[in-house]
């Protein structure tokens, strides 16, 4: 197995991002150096936070598992990361993939830890993608953890089959205004489709209407939303072809509403709106500073943060590629705004309140073996009135940076 063994090398790779905190830095490369859809939370049973991500040799290869690890001081150190689910070996393996393992904390302290687990023998669009949805719970705060079983989802017309799908949730789920938690996810659209649709995602999202009741899988009741049908959130590109629009990233306003950023394929970030706790969405529009310019943006994550002190961070790219959906992912910029209830874009972002955040020179790349991919499937923690931003650093490290 080979292990990675120059500590120089990434004592330097690791400072490129001026990173405040180290979560984890894999020290083999198979089964550990991919590590990505990395999501933290407070716990007070546990007594710190505990973070969940998906793990692999390298993403879709056949080795996606699910670990977590713990913090007892603030996320100055961390446990060692602790295998919960999947597959730890190759290719060959017949052992099922976990993938983008996401926790909720209830209100007496039960994790539950939702994941898409992989069916053997069912591929539709990748082997990591084609999935039944399910969970383990704990309620000793991750010292032990109940059998997996899987759950319900509701079918669309653009699923193959009844519970087995293909879904991610990148994002930590959301308690709502009324109290009840959301999470949103892409939807991949089944290969069985036409043409047309072939290729094209959507964004939809789960609202747990019994969660914090405690239930078994059997009795948990999950709406898929919105309510409008089985279209979802969609997006056409000016010459009437779908798009892709992935990843969601949401947030509560003061107003009640909910605010929604995404990626797609037309180049920028846009975002949709809902007044009703997600039952219903505004059509998608660009992201726009107060001069009228949008947020350019390949197909990469765009995560938006709410820092509790009247300031959103809204991060993007600022560039696209000709002939390359997916890039540039480095380098990272961020964009402070403000809630206006009077602005038809309720969160406004002035051009001065933007900068540069994080850039990697383009050598490093063959330092590690990675792509230049920057503090993307992170999540936000506001611990003890500290904003810090744990992200996955080209999909290797995983660091934290407290945001002033």
């Amino acid at each position: 197995m080979a292990t990675i063994h120059d500590k120089e090398i990434i004592a330097q790779q690791m400072a490129l991002t001026n990173p405040d905190y180290v979560m984890f830095v894999p020290s083999q490369i198979e089964g550990e150096s991919d590590n990505v859809h990395l999501y933290v939370v407070e716990h007070e049973g546990y007594g710190g936070l505990l973070a969940f991500w998906t793990q692999s040799t390298v993403e879709n290869t056949g080795n996606n598992h699910i670990v977590m690890s713990g913090s007892r001081d603030g996320g100055k150190t961390w446990s060692k990361p602790r295998f919960l689910l999947g597959s730890r070996a190759l290719t060959k393996s017949s052992e099922a993939q976990a993938s983008w393992g996401f926790p909720i904390v209830t209100r007496s302290g039960r994790i539950y830890l939702f994941y898409f687990r992989e069916v053997p023998g069912e591929v539709d669009n990748t082997r990591q993608l084609t999935a039944n949805f399910a969970c383990i719970y704990s309620d000793d705060g991750g010292e032990s953890w109940s059998e997996s079983r899987d759950i319900h989802t509701a079918k669309t017309k653009f699923d193959r089959k009844a519970d087995i799908q293909e879904n991610i949730v990148y994002q930590l789920p959301m308690r709502c205004s009324d109290g009840r938690y959301l999470a949103g996810f892409t939807k991949y659209l089944s290969t069985d489709l036409g043409e047309e649709l072939r290729g094209t995602t959507r964004v939809y999202f789960f609202r747990f209407d019994n969660i914090d009741d405690d239930p078994e899988a059997e009795d948990m009741k999950i709406t898929l939303l919105p309510e409008n049908g089985e279209d979802g959130i969609f997006l056409k590109h000016p010459d009437g072809k779908w798009a892709r629009i992935e990843e969601p990233a949401w947030l509560n306003l003061p107003d009640g509403r909910i605010f929604c950023s995404m990626r797609t394929t037309l180049g920028a970030v846009y975002y949709s709106i809902s007044s009703d706790c997600g039952v219903s969405w505004t059509e998608p529009e660009p992201l726009l500073f107060t001069d009228g310019t949008p947020f350019v943006h390949p197909l990469s994550p765009c995560p938006i943060f709410d820092l509790h002190d009247g300031r959103y961070m809204q991060l993007y790219h600022g560039a696209t590629r000709p002939n390359d959906i997916w890039r540039p992912r480095t380098p990272l910029r961020r964009a402070f705004g403000h809630f206006d209830p009077n602005s038809h874009q309720p969160i406004v972002f002035d051009r001065a309140d933007d900068s540069l955040y994080m850039d990697l020179p383009p050598e490093v790349s063959s330092a590690l073996g990675y792509g230049l991919e920057l503090a993307i499937y992170g999540t936000m923690t506001h611990q003890n009135g500290k904003n810090i931003l744990w992200y996955p650093d080209r999909k290797f490290f995983l660091l934290g940076k407290a945001v002033e």
